[in-house]
This record gives C-alpha cells, sequence and structure tokens, in this order.
C-alpha cells in the first residue's frame, strides 16, 4: 500500500486535501519509512499543519501499520515491575505494551544500564515470554543480572529460567545493528519459534556504533544509517516487539547553537540557550523516532545551582534516587517526573 493510501486510513489523514497528499510525492517522500523519518518541521511546512497534528498523524499510521498483514498487535500492558514508573506511564498513556519504542536517556554513570538491566529482568521474571538484549557497549554481565536475582531471594529455578529466557547479541557497528535487526525481522517472517516468543528488544547503548560520525562531513552518512536503523525498528514494532534503547546525554554549553552532529538544525536555534540543557545525544534527526523518551538525572538538590553539572558528586553522597522525567511522548503529556531508586536488586 502506498503512502497515500496509508495516510488516508487514518482519521487525521483524512483532513488532508489531495494537493497536500500530492506534495509529499513531489518531494520524494513516498513511503512509511520516509514519511517517518523526515524531518518534522520539513513536513509540517510542506502540509501546513500543526506540529501536534503531525505527530497524531504519525501515531495514527504506526498503529494501521501491519506488514504481515496478521491480526492487529493485542492491548497488553506488560508493566515495568516499577511502581512509581508505572503510573507515571499510566498519566501520559504510554504504558509498557507491544510495539512501544522507548529511549532512556541519561549522562554516563547515572545507572541507565542498571535500569535496562531491570526492565529485561522483569520482563523476563514476569512473563512467559524472551527478550534480545543487543550488547553496543560489548559489555554485558550475566553475573550483574545473577546479583540481582539473589538479592530479590530468587530460587535457582526462578534466576535459570530469567537467565534462559535473556538472549544476548553483540554489535559493534551500526552496519551489524541493522543486520541483526533485518535477520530478526527475516526469522519473524519465517515463524522462526525463539524470535516469535521474543517481544523485548533492549539496544545498550546507541551512541555507541555512532561516535565515529560525528562532525559535518559525516552527516549525510551518519542520516542513511539512522534512517536504515529506524526503518528496521518501525518494522519490528508494528509486528508488536517493544524496544527500550539506551542514549547518551550531556549538558549544551551556553555558547552552542548547534546540535551534537555539528548542525545548526536547519536554522531552528537562532540564539544560544539561556542556560545549560541536558540533551540526549544523536540530535533532531533520531529524536522522534521513540513513542517515548524518557530521562535518567540525578535529582537537583535545594542547594543547587539551576543547570549545574550535576555529575560530580561523590559516591558517598550518591544515596541511588534518581529522576524520571518524560521529555518526548507521541501519545500524551510531556514534562511528568517520578523518583527510583537503584539497588543491588535492580531499580526500585
Amino acid at each position: 500500500m502506498d503512502l497515500k493510501n496509508e495516510i488516508l486510513r487514518t482519521e487525521t489523514g483524512k483532513q488532508l486535501s489531495e494537493y497536500q497528499l500530492n506534495l509529499l510525492s513531489k518531494h520524494g517522500i513516498e513511503t512509511f519509512c520516509e514519511f517517518y523519518e523526515e524531518d518534522e518541521d520539513k513536513l509540517k511546512e510542506l502540509l501546513a499543519i500543526k506540529i501536534e497534528t503531525l505527530r497524531q498523524l504519525k501515531s495514527e499510521m504506526a498503529l494501521l501499520t501491519n506488514p504481515f498483514n496478521e491480526e492487529p498487535i493485542p492491548d497488553i500492558n506488560y508493566g515495568t515491575g516499577l511502581e512509581e514508573l508505572d503510573k507515571l506511564l499510566v498519566s501520559v498513556e504510554q504504558q509498557f505494551k507491544p510495539g512501544r519504542v522507548w529511549e532512556i536517556c541519561g549522562q554516563t554513570g547515572v545507572g541507565k544500564t542498571q535500569l535496562m538491566y531491570t526492565l529485561i529482568l522483569n520482563f523476563a521474571w514476569k512473563h512467559d515470554l524472551q527478550a534480545l538484549f543487543i550488547d553496543l557497549k560489548r559489555d554485558f554481565s550475566s553475573k550483574r543480572i545473577t546479583d540481582m536475582l539473589a538479592a530479590r531471594k530468587t530460587d535457582s529455578d526462578t534466576c535459570e529460567r530469567v537467565l534462559k529466557a535473556i538472549r544476548v547479541a553483540e554489535a559493534s557497528t551500526s552496519r551489524e545493528l541493522i543486520d541483526l535487526l533485518k535477520n530478526f525481522y527475516q526469522q519473524l517472517a519465517a515463524e522462526n519459534g525463539d524470535a516469535q516468543r521474543t517481544k523485548l528488544v533492549v539496544i545498550d547503548s546507541l551512541p555507541a556504533c555512532f561516535y565515529a560520525f560525528r562532525g559535518k562531513k559525516m552527516t549525510m552518512l551518519r542520516k542513511s544509517l539512522l534512517t536504515e536503523l529506524a526503518c528496521s525498528i518501525r518494522k519490528l514494532s508494528v509486528h508488536g516487539i517493544a524496544f527500550v534503547v539506551g542514549n547518551v546525554s550531556f549538558f549544551q554549553k551556553e555558547e552552542e547553537t548547534v546540535n551534537d552532529d555539528g548542525e545548526d538544525d536547519d536554522g531552528r536555534s537562532q540564539e544560544a540557550p539561556s542556560k545549560r540543557q541536558l540533551e540526549p545525544m544523536l540530535g533532531d534527526y533520531w529524536s522522534s523516532v521513540c513513542t517515548l523518551r524518557l530521562s535518567l538525572e540525578m535529582p537537583m538538590e535545594s542547594n543547587d545551582e539551576e543547570g549545574s553539572d550535576r555529575t560530580n558528586r561523590t559516591t558517598s553522597q550518591d544515596d541511588g534516587i534518581r529522576l524520571v522525567n518524560v521529555i518526548t511522548n507521541t501519545y500524551g503529556p510531556v514534562g511528568e517526573t517520578c523518583l527510583l531508586q537503584i539497588t543491588e536488586a535492580g531499580v526500585v
């Protein structure tokens, strides 16, 4: 089915004129992936619609798209196993369900990997399903999972079952990651049993295979690879696979007017920010891929200066408390927060 017909299957798309739809094809936007990955500001200006309308259209199309022509994705709430986080997700209409694509952002050492370990452990513990952990940093530790289970006083049979349910694959480059996901898709299409039982993919951590693409000279190649990666993720997500993707955040300097790939965001950043802002890597181009973007941060203390870099606290000062902030959300509001704590048993 071509892009025009897919758009017209949605309630929001039916409000667009024939002229607006033809503009997409005229500008070389002819497939769902090309539409989904195109710059949002460009699409907003091209179609002459509000950004909220555009995002609503994307979400409706994602729910309709089904590459396997099967039954719609079941409306199952997996739950994260973290009470406060689940409450937050309900409030922003972004429960942990099949087909959701989450991104967990944060500075190095804040606890992103521990949170992702906890999410995949809780998923394997609670459900009779498999999960795939794609290790881009090449430092996955089964002992870390075992220690978390031991801290929960889990019996040996349960421990063995959980470890067996978590499959691990390594990738050191963006091409290896893309090929790995394409192979997973092919296994699903071939009705491979293990692939069909795998309902969650955790990727830790995406910038690890994109660091070499920083700067203007590598921008086009990086965008091409990110587009291919995003399409692979989207194809799997519309088949019911949930994703949790790790990303790295950094504090933007006051004098910076460009994003992390060396571009000026097509003129959108005309003035320097008044204070340092915590920004996820991979730039604006990647920001619309996930249905939910969460920022994991150190809570701001009363005596902290606003916008200060809070990563220099000593270990003795770190009580494990972390702030989770909703910074991008396809299905609901942003800006909501909750507190979690890092423990030996995982994040709680």
